[in-house]
């Protein structure tokens, strides 16, 4: 191949999520969707202007396994913008694609029913050769593995929680490996590329995913993706992007999401991996979109004489136009009554949307420690705990099913 193939790797667009959003009322669309749009198509705009051979969507489209039409239309019109200009599109289904039950379609089949010219859809380990301009590339796909779709039965009929983790790691492994034998017993010069929708041991999760990924969620080790029967391997289900094989080939890459879905993500620059791919390798660079929504987070601590003048000071510091806006203040007990929410509200005029003015009270140690008195079951001092315990309280169930045998076996040894 004289020349490298220049892919654009893309993934997690979730189309449909409206967290934050409002109604458009001259197009009827969701706000949230038309930036999620805008992101999408800044980043195949930038991709066709690096003169792109192939696209490789690494999983994702939608919030849920069954978009609504309208999400469905402005997804495609994406895709469309490439496949005009010539250029092929792997796609391949995610997790917030793929149907829980067999025989049932994924989010993306669509395109194959249809025989959209230029779309392969793929939601299956499988090997397939794509033609570009410049030559021939070998796409191996792994998807995200559905445990009821993935393992029979009885293989994990009376396991763990924790052994039907390792069930499901296994799988992936041994068909990763079966697809890296199955390029060396091919022994061609064409480039091999890696598409995979999964967690990689390792990985470091956007903050907005640390609050709901599963410790029970399979974790495929780097060593089953660092085979060099791959060329580049582009991965898509987490947010952040990062390399996770900076220092050596293959390069592992998740090439993050285009545009921000919650605030756990304000400060992680979104975009897109331009690859330059050829047999042996591949170098990389990631594109930033820059016309994405900010999300500010504006926290103060306002326990002063005048709280009010102290936020609205704050709040002017930032620039709110387009922005989507949270604003949290600290204040003493005795001094709330001096801020004034209208004055807030004024300052905030300019921005997008406010989400919250949230108020976080400061009470004195004397208060606090009534609140923790003897009185108070062991759960119900922690439960307070972890409500009065900002970074805490997203995790709460967690924690408390965590807690749950220690509590027990405390009540057990008190009795």
């Amino acid at each position: 191949m004289a020349e490298d193939v220049r892919v654009m790797h893309f993934a997690d667009t979730h189309f449909g999520v409206e967290l934050y959003g409002r109604l458009d009322p001259a197009t009827g669309l969701n706000t949230r969707l038309q930036d999620f749009k805008k992101s999408l198509m800044e980043a195949i705009e930038k991709a066709l202007d690096r003169d792109i051979h192939l696209a490789v969507f690494a999983g994702d489209a939608y919030k849920t396994r069954d978009p609504r039409q309208t999400d469905q239309r402005e997804f495609a019109g994406c895709i469309r913008h490439l496949t005009d200009r010539g250029i092929p599109v792997v796609l391949l289904a995610g997790n917030h694609d793929m149907a829980a039950m067999r025989g049932r379609a994924n989010a993306v089949e669509i395109y194959r029913t249809l025989g959209v010219s230029g779309v392969h859809v793929v939601h299956l380990p499988e090997l397939t050769v794509i033609q570009t301009k410049v030559g021939p590339v070998r796409i191996a796909t792994m998807p995200y593995l559905m445990k009821g779709l993935s393992v029979a039965r009885e293989d994990f009929q009376g396991k763990t929680l924790d052994e039907t983790r390792l069930l499901m790691e296994a799988k992936y492994v041994d068909r990763l490996g079966d697809m890296a034998d199955q390029v060396r017993e091919a022994n061609d010069d064409i480039p091999t590329l890696l598409v995979g929708h999964f967690w990689v041991t390792g990985a470091r999760l956007s903050s907005w995913q640390q609050g709901y990924f599963n410790d029970m969620e399979p974790k495929v080790p780097l060593a089953a993706l660092t085979d060099p029967a791959f060329d580049y391997v582009a991965l898509g289900h987490i947010h952040k992007h990062q390399d996770l094989n900076p220092h050596d080939q293959p390069h592992v890459v998740y090439c993050g999401s285009p545009d921000r879905i919650d605030f756990g993500e304000k400060d992680e620059e979104k975009g897109f991996v331009l690859v330059h791919l050829r047999k042996g390798g591949a170098k990389y660079e990631f594109i930033p979109v820059t016309g994405s929504r900010p999300m500010l987070d504006i926290q103060v601590d306002a326990d002063c004489d005048d709280p009010t003048e102290r936020i609205v000071a704050e709040i002017k510091r930032h620039s709110l136009r387009n922005a989507i806006v949270k604003v949290s203040y600290k204040i003493g007990q005795e001094r709330q009554a001096l801020v004034r929410e209208k004055d807030l509200r004024d300052a905030l005029q300019n921005a997008f949307l406010t989400v919250t003015i949230a108020r976080k009270v400061q009470r004195d140690v004397t208060e606090r420690s009534r609140q923790f008195n003897e009185t108070r079951t062991p759960r119900e001092a922690l439960e307070l705990y972890i409500e009065r315990t900002e970074k805490l309280t997203p995790h709460r169930e967690r924690l408390l099913e965590f807690a749950g045998p220690l509590l027990s076996a405390v009540q057990e040894q008190d009795a």
